[in-house]
């Protein structure tokens, strides 16, 4: 089966046309890495859903979330068995549910969950070896201090900033906030190597909380590496002494190639083509990834 697709735990491909991740983008979403039936980072991408549920109030606290998992985690099971592959993508949905019309929520909403099983993309494995070529994005983040780092459902930002670009050697885009400075990729969080330590930029007013790149702050300070959250102009990130993106699918991705957008603009002039090596750290914590993900949960122990 190329896609195995369970909604409240019945397998179909169809939601009610009144739910509200529909309408107003409603829910939170998580898309995990399945590799030889284990899934990756379970515990990390669990508690980002938890979060981003009791942050929007679709469950009223923790163990409501946590029985909300127990479901999930069924659902996951019998996806995987009908997609009857050893490695895919798994992607997790959970809406407030059907509401009618307004944006009050229902007194008692009834969340919806969608399970789905899908195969892994094609032509991007090779991207951890050989770096990838990264254009700037046009279009910023929107500034959302309450919804910062959650993983809700509205993505319309990184879909206007994809929409940038259709040249396949392009493999990401670097979005800044509305300050101008680096805030994330379009799927993903950045790391800035300069003087032996590590720079991410600071979530505090847009991008997403990754698991992968808190999976990499963990690995970084295993590795004895020193690492901050902070501002980070685009000056600092030319400058830079190495530079990776992070994502759930993707693990590490060197950076190799900048491009600026076109037209020209002002906060862009400094960039022109910049070229880097693929940095002996950033090897270093690849390596260690590696081992980090060869020690995960297999479908059928979650919990």
């Amino acid at each position: 089966m190329d896609v195995a697709t369970l909604v409240n735990g019945q397998p179909a491909s169809f939601i009610d046309v009144w739910d509200r991740g529909l309408a107003y983008g409603d829910g939170v979403f998580e898309t995990i890495a399945v590799n030889q039936g284990q899934v990756q980072l379970w515990q990390a991408h669990q508690q980002r859903l938890i979060s981003g549920l009791l942050r929007l109030g679709i469950v009223a606290d923790e163990i409501q979330g946590l029985q909300l998992i127990k479901l999930i985690v069924k659902d996951i099971q019998s996806a995987y068995v009908l997609f009857a592959q050893p490695d895919g993508v798994l992607k997790i949905i959970v809406t407030r549910g059907s509401g009618g019309r307004g944006y009050a929520v229902p007194s008692e909403p009834k969340p919806a969950r969608i399970v789905s099983m899908m195969p892994w993309p094609k032509d991007r494995s090779h991207l951890t070896k050989v770096g990838v070529c990264v254009r700037v994005c046009q279009h910023r983040w929107s500034s959302n201090v309450a919804l910062a780092g959650v993983k809700h459902l509205n993505r319309l930002d990184q879909v206007m900033a994809r929409n940038e670009w259709n040249d396949g050697d392009i493999h990401e885009g670097v979005m800044l906030n509305q300050a101008g400075l680096v805030a994330s990729g379009v799927m993903s969080n950045v790391f800035i190597e300069t003087n032996g330590a590590l720079i991410t930029p600071k979530i505090d007013d847009c991008g997403i909380d990754g698991t992968m790149a808190k999976t990499v702050v963990f690995i970084a300070k295993e590795c004895g590496i020193r690492l901050s959250q902070s501002e980070v102009t685009l000056d600092t990130l030319v400058n830079a002494d190495g530079v990776f993106f992070t994502n759930s699918l993707n693990g590490i991705w060197p950076l190799v190639k900048l491009l600026p957008y076109a037209p020209r603009h002002p906060d862009y002039d400094a960039i022109g083509l910049t070229h880097w090596a693929i940095s002996t750290m950033t090897m270093r914590l690849q390596k260690a990834l590696a081992l980090h993900l060869s020690k995960q949960v297999n479908v059928g122990d979650l919990c």
